[in-house]
C-alpha cells in the first residue's frame, strides 16, 4: 500500500482530528487533502490530535519561543523523538559530517532560539559529540571571541539575526538552521527546520535540492499551491498528513 495512503487511514482510525477532516477512511490518494496550520484550529485542543495521551513523552520546542503558528504545543512519543534524532543526524551526514567521529559543536542562539537550540544540542550529545551553546550578547567583535574560546569545528547558527558577515571572518564550517517560515537563502551548509518537527532537510550547495532521511517522512509537492507537503510516514502519536508547514516554495529531493 503507498505509505502516504497507509498514514492517512492510521491518522483517521486513531485521532478525532483526522476522522472529523477526512469525513470518511481514504481509499486512494485523491481522497487525502493538502492541509496547514489554519486546519488545526478545527480541532478542540491537542488531545483530537494525538493517537494515545499515555505515550506522550515530551514536548517539541518552537524553533522561537512563543511565536508559533500551529495552534498547539507539539508533543511527541519516544518513537518520534527517535526520528527526530535521525533527520537532523541524516541531514548533518549529507553535510559531510560523519556521526561516528566524535565532533565538537558550537550553537549560537538567543533567548528565544534557546529550548529549540538546548534540543539540538541534546541529540549532537547522544552522538557523544561535545555541542555548547553562545547566546548573542553584547558586540559582534565579543560574539567572535566567545566562539574562538570555545575553537568548534563546526558553528550551527540558530539564530536569524547573527551577523553573517563576522561568521565568515572564522576558520570553523558555518552552517545554518533555516526555519521555513522566510525564504530560503543563497547559503551554503543550510538545513530546513519547522516547528512540528524540527530539523527535517539540509543541502550543501545553494543550488542543490534538499535532501532528507525517507525512511520516517515524505515530502510531496502540492499541485495547486506547488507547496512541500509532508507526511510522517511511521508517526507515533503525532501524524502530520500531507501538512504544509511553510508558504515559500522549496525544491526537495523526489
Amino acid at each position: 500500500m503507498n505509505p502516504i495512503l497507509s498514514a492517512a487511514q492510521r491518522a483517521f482510525d486513531e485521532t478525532q482530528f483526522y476522522e472529523t477532516l477526512y469525513s470518511s477512511r481514504p481509499t486512494c490518494l485523491n481522497e487525502i487533502p493538502f492541509i496547514n496550520h489554519a486546519n488545526y484550529h478545527q480541532a478542540q485542543g491537542i488531545l483530537d490530535c494525538i493517537t494515545d495521551r499515555s505515550e506522550v513523552s515530551g514536548a517539541l520546542a518552537a524553533y522561537r519561543r512563543n511565536v508559533r503558528k500551529f495552534p498547539f504545543n507539539i508533543v511527541e512519543s519516544e518513537s518520534e523523538q527517535q526520528h527526530r534524532h535521525k533527520r537532523l543526524i541524516h541531514a548533518l551526514s549529507g553535510l559531510g559530517i560523519n556521526s561516528n567521529i566524535a565532533a565538537n559543536f558550537l550553537l549560537i542562539t538567543d533567548d528565544a532560539g534557546g529550548p529549540f537550540a538546548g534540543e539540538l544540542a541534546t541529540c549532537l550529545a547522544w552522538e557523544h559529540h561535545q555541542a555548547s551553546i553562545c547566546f548573542l550578547h553584547g558586540s559582534d567583535e565579543q560574539l567572535l571571541k566567545d566562539i574562538n574560546c570555545y575553537n568548534p569545528e563546526y558553528v550551527l547558527n540558530v539564530a536569524n539575526c547573527t551577523p553573517e558577515t563576522y561568521l565568515k571572518e572564522l576558520d570553523q564550517n558555518i552552517i545554518t538552521i533555516h526555519h521555513v517560515d522566510h525564504r530560503v537563502p543563497d547559503r551554503k551548509n543550510l538545513l530546513l527546520a519547522c516547528d512540528e518537527i524540527g530539523v527535517f532537510a539540509g543541502r550543501k550547495n545553494p543550488n542543490d535540492p534538499f535532501f532528507y532521511d525517507n525512511e520516517n517522512l515524505l515530502i510531496e509537492t502540492n499541485p495547486h499551491s506547488h507547496l512541500p507537503a509532508i507526511t510522517t510516514t511511521n508517526f507515533g502519536i503525532s501524524p502530520f498528513i500531507r501538512y504544509s508547514p511553510t508558504q515559500t516554495i522549496i525544491d526537495f529531493d523526489a
